[in-house]
């Protein structure tokens, strides 16, 4: 058989290009016979659109649909004029379309969502009502959801009014204070959020969604208020873990850090593989220095979703370095992805400057090149680390000084210098980068330490690194660096107390193999010789290689 004639092959196939009968069409279709006008408009809508022409084919297809009345032309109508960004003519095919079929949802459901989009909300609310009457058993994960009908340019105001009449009828349900308490937030009405919040669980004790909500809502108060009100929650609703994993992140937000990973394991016991609870028990354990359990957990957490864990391969490459797994680290930093790949490469080129591998760490820092000053700092700062690593200071001291003589008022290049001038024991060159960096940064706590360090450790003007490290830790009174310092001058002034009280405090912030070594001596000093041996093996475990662990190591001698 031949192909049929274009006139009839026109009949046939217009009508299916409106035509599967829409499953929400509950109307009766019309009785109209097929006129050769009408046959060439659908011709005319079918070839608009096959020739790239979709506003002609959606003012044809919408003229259709008000000569025919038909439900299934109509939808098509809508569909094509959607397609053609004619939002108005849209609106105009749907409500054709509801015309036509009067107790269908699909039509109700396109013409809500075409007002959404034109911001017409008050439009909306009587489609809004008759979908919900037609469907009362979604109406409540419709309210869960409602929030999600709004974009960025809807009327935030309009749509809180629009929930409010909305719910009107349905508030013995706990899911229509819900999205109350979503509107509300959205225009910051935090407190009538909150009254709605609890007006929902005051229906569903213990529920869910509502508990965890309202945590987010009270972000602006104390962590222990945020604790306390997850406690009474679980009291209510035990078998939660939802609510157990939330109360530990508050934990964690509180330093309550024994608490946290009791709370993460007793979800784990539970439910094994609960992502969430892999991950912060994981970062909890590194944090404490579990480096087995932190290993265990995130391992586990990237096994079960490789994709949105590529953070935790970073801290698994740290783990493997602090157990010298040096290749094992190399293999999971290169694993790294997407927006974390850059902070990967970072620790990449440090641990191939360490390992001795300064080729592949330099081309590495070259593999892009550095167009913006932002970037050429960024540049001489890893190349100068990769030296330092490499213990080439003075090829460090080169790179940072040539990028210097572009850049001269440069304060991360200046302070950087400073600190491969103090490894040189050049201390009138440490000096004076950071006198110049203070003048840069006037009142940085960061200058002001490595000025006093320097003085403390390398010469006797102790008084002079006294009032640089008193500044600084005044103004950051828990850094641990800071720490460090002020009580290695301590130790240099023999005020032994005061420095294995700071330097206790500073060790235990931040297990360092130099602040270690300082606390070793100190303890050693003091006659405690059994801790101080005990301390230096430590540090000797973090960094056998390390200036002060080598100077201190040979002064107290072994155990």
């Amino acid at each position: 058989m031949g192909r049929p004639p274009a006139e009839t092959a026109a009949v046939a196939s217009a009508p299916a290009a409106a035509a599967a009968p829409d499953a929400n069409a509950d109307g009766p279709l019309p009785n109209m016979e097929l006129s050769d006008e009408l046959v060439m408009r659908f011709l005319v809508g079918d070839i608009a659109l096959q020739r790239g022409q979709p506003g002609l084919a959606a003012q044809t297809w919408n003229d259709l649909a008000r000569r025919t009345h038909d439900p299934r032309v109509a939808k098509r109508a809508t569909e094509v004029a959607i397609g053609a960004g004619q939002l108005n003519l849209a609106m105009d095919s749907a409500r054709q379309w509801i015309d036509a079929s009067p107790n269908a949802v699909g039509p109700q459901q396109v013409m809500l969502s075409l007002l959404l989009r034109a911001n017409r909300l008050d439009e909306a609310k009587p489609h809004l009502e008759a979908l919900l009457k037609a469907k009362p058993q979604d109406v409540p994960s419709f309210f869960m959801q409602m929030h999600m009908l709004w974009d960025k340019n809807t009327d935030r105001k309009a749509a809180a009014k629009l929930t409010e009449e909305v719910t009107t009828p349905y508030l013995n349900l706990p899911e229509a204070h819900f999205a109350r308490a979503v509107a509300y937030a959205n225009i910051e009405r935090v407190p009538d959020a909150i009254k709605e919040v609890d007006a929902a669980q005051a229906i569903r004790p213990g529920w869910e969604p509502a508990v965890l909500y309202r945590v987010q809502l009270m972000s602006d108060q104390p962590a222990q208020v945020r604790v306390d009100y997850l406690r009474s929650a679980l009291q209510k609703n035990p078998d939660s873990l939802p609510i157990r994993n939330a109360l530990a992140r508050e934990l964690v937000l509180n330093r309550q850090m024994k608490e946290a990973l009791q709370m993460y394991n007793s979800v784990l016991q539970v439910q094994p593989d609960n992502l969430e609870a892999l991950v912060g028990s994981g970062l909890v354990s590194l944090e404490q220095h579990d480096l087995q359990t932190a290993e265990i957990r995130l391992n586990a957490a990237v096994k079960k979703s490789p994709r949105t864990t590529n953070n935790l391969r970073i801290y698994l490459g740290q783990i493997a370095e602090e157990r010298n797994s040096y290749d094992d680290a190399i293999a999971w930093y290169q694993s790294v992805e997407g927006d974390m790949r850059d902070a990967a490469n970072q620790r990449l080129i440090r641990l191939y400057a360490r390992t001795g591998k300064t080729d592949a760490a330099l081309a590495l820092v070259h593999e892009n090149v550095a167009l913006t000053t932002e970037q050429q700092t960024q540049q001489a700062l890893l190349e100068s680390q990769i030296y330092r690593e490499a213990k080439n200071y003075d090829k460090a001291y080169a790179v940072l000084t040539a990028a210097i003589a572009k850049q001269p008022k440069n304060a991360d290049l200046l302070y950087e210098r400073s600190l491969i001038a103090d490894l040189q024991h050049n201390v009138p060159g440490a000096e004076a980068d950071l006198h110049k960096y203070l003048e840069l940064q006037p009142g940085s706590a960061q200058g002001l330490n490595a000025l006093g360090y320097t003085l403390a450790n390398r010469t006797d003007r102790y008084d002079e690194a006294n009032g640089y490290l008193e500044k600084a830790v005044a103004l950051d009174p828990e850094n641990p660096v800071i720490l460090d310092s002020l009580g290695w001058l301590r130790y240099k002034q023999n005020r032994l107390a005061e420095a294995r009280d700071l330097l206790t405090k500073a060790y235990k912030a931040m297990p360092d193999p130099e602040v270690g070594a300082h606390l070793a001596a100190t303890l050693f000093k003091l006659g405690n010789k059994s801790d101080a041996h005990k301390v230096l093996a430590e540090a000797q475990k973090l960094d056998p290689d390390n200036e002060s662990v080598i100077a201190i190591g040979q002064e107290i001698g072994k155990p």
